[in-house]
């Protein structure tokens, strides 16, 4: 680019904001020709708002913001699109020391196992129903409260009726844990990590073993700058896939681990065991935080149309909204290919795949005749999403 573009990206405080993170310290914004300013947001009401007001240009986001905003969905309705995930996987449920007992003593035992998990939860529930269980995610429009509805109906709770479920942005999650405000929660690393170091709570189940390779966080921009500035966005995408490359070599997460820990303002080591897949409480994975294997970045719209499903389960979704119609207006495939064919990075031949149906690794068509290999994409219920 012949003159730097100055960018304000917003982001939370959460190991899975790590893309853009390396893109400043590693000076892979500053290979595209941008200059950018990485401002952390207390909460993702706040991200959010600053980002549809344009006091932000592009934001690290929960995956159905760009929907969301776009449909006024709980917030001012502003056309927003991505062309990019950031990562794959991340979220952990977990639950207070004291609740983790209760639990034990019901039948959990460890292993990231979502459905023993739950039917323990249930039988717990069962036993004093008058005690409502208190469990917070981050946002309403969030995959967090998704991922808990999901795992608490897989066991015949009632999430409506049965236990409590409020809002508490993911840094002050270990402290209304410790101060006993909630029973548990469903967020970002590093704060499942946190509590158990900490003492004050357990990991029991991540969304990995809730959906093998699920889309978590995305690129969010707004529409209008997306048009208008379109070479400026082709940039920031390249800066973010060469960022994410990086970070998905197992030597640099250790290193990444201190530039993240200083950006979100928690301690390395913490930071350093949910990059290295490490969580107390759950089995060691390598692909608890995937940033560009599988095809991660790809806008998948089979990811796109799991979350319409549920947004309407969850009562969001406006009546007479199609969303074969808005879902590629939204999640663009065709800006993600143009960036990751100038780094010669392979993209996907189709806009959707199934999902539910691979519990090895598989391969996909890629748009030049070659393949991609993909990760296991189980949903621990048997369910599936079909294009």
């Amino acid at each position: 680019m012949a003159h730097e573009h100055f960018l304000n990206i917003g982001y939370v405080a959460l190991v899975d904001s790590a893309p853009l993170i390396v893109a400043r310290e590693g000076g892979f914004f500053a290979e595209q020709g941008l200059q950018v300013t990485l401002q952390r947001e207390p909460s993702w009401a706040s991200l959010r708002d600053h980002l549809l007001f344009g006091d932000l240009v592009a934001a690290h986001a929960l995956a159905p913001l760009p929907l969301a905003a776009t449909l006024g969905i709980a917030s001012p309705r502003v056309p927003v699109i991505t062309a990019l995930t950031l990562s794959l996987n991340g979220n952990a449920i977990t639950v207070s020391t004291a609740l983790h007992q209760r639990l034990t003593d019901a039948g959990l035992t460890g292993g990231d196992r979502p459905l023993l998990a739950a039917a323990a939860l249930h039988r717990v529930i069962q036993a004093d129903p008058a005690r409502k269980l208190r469990f917070a995610v981050v946002s309403p429009v969030s995959n967090h409260h998704y991922q808990l509805r999901h795992w608490l109906q897989a066991a015949g709770i009632d999430p409506a009726t049965q236990v409590q479920i409020s809002v508490v942005p993911p840094r002050y999650m270990v402290e209304a844990l410790r101060a006993d405000e909630i029973d548990g929660y469903c967020v970002g690393e590093p704060w499942g990590s946190l509590a158990a170091v900490e003492g004050v709570g357990t990991p029991i189940v991540s969304s990995y073993a809730l959906w093998n390779n699920i889309m978590e966080k995305v690129l969010a921009v707004r529409e209008d700058w997306a048009l208008a500035q379109p070479e400026v966005h082709q940039a920031l995408i390249r800066a973010v896939l060469t960022a994410g490359r990086w970070l998905d070599d197992p030597q640099h997460r250790l290193e990444a681990a201190h530039w993240v820990a200083t950006a979100i303002d928690v301690p390395t080591e913490v930071v350093a065991l949910a990059l290295t897949g490490s969580v107390p409480g759950l089995p060691q994975h390598d692909d608890f935080h995937v940033f560009t294997r599988y095809s991660a970045n790809f806008p998948w719209h089979s990811h796109a149309q799991w979350l319409v499903r549920q947004m309407r389960a969850a009562g969001q979704w406006p009546e007479g909204v199609d969303a074969a119609t808005l879902i590629p207006q939204v999640y663009r495939c065709t800006e993600y290919r143009q960036a990751a064919h100038a780094l010669n990075i392979s993209a996907p031949l189709e806009d959707s795949v199934v999902w539910g149906t691979q519990a090895q690794p598989w391969l996909v068509a890629d748009d030049q005749g070659g393949m991609i290999h993909m990760g296991s994409n189980l949903i621990f219920d048997g369910s599936r999403v079909l294009p």
